[in-house]
């Protein structure tokens, strides 16, 4: 099933926080990083695309994000508002 927001909101697949560094050291169990790759877009309220493309990493605020599970997959959706950077290489 797809997904398409409606308005200025955006589907977020959350990254998980990793649970052992790259040298080896295991970390204890915390909150879910505040970063996800965008799966949909919808738009701005005069038409035009919010500028997120699927596959984008992005940064988000806020706890009243709205969590589903599709296909056995979490997401979540959140207001463009929220998203407060894109995460380039």
């Amino acid at each position: 099933m797809k997904i398409k927001p409606i308005g200025e909101r955006v589907v977020l697949k959350p990254i998980r926080a990793e649970e052992k560094t790259k040298s080896g050291i295991y970390l204890p169990k915390s909150e879910d990083k505040k970063e996800g790759i965008v799966e949909s877009a919808g738009r701005f309220k005069d038409g035009q695309e919010i500028p997120l493309k699927v596959g984008d990493r992005v940064m988000y605020s806020g706890y009243s994000n709205e969590e589903l599970e599709v296909d056995g997959e979490k997401l979540i959706i959140v207001d463009f508002k929220d998203i407060i950077a894109k995460l380039e290489d």
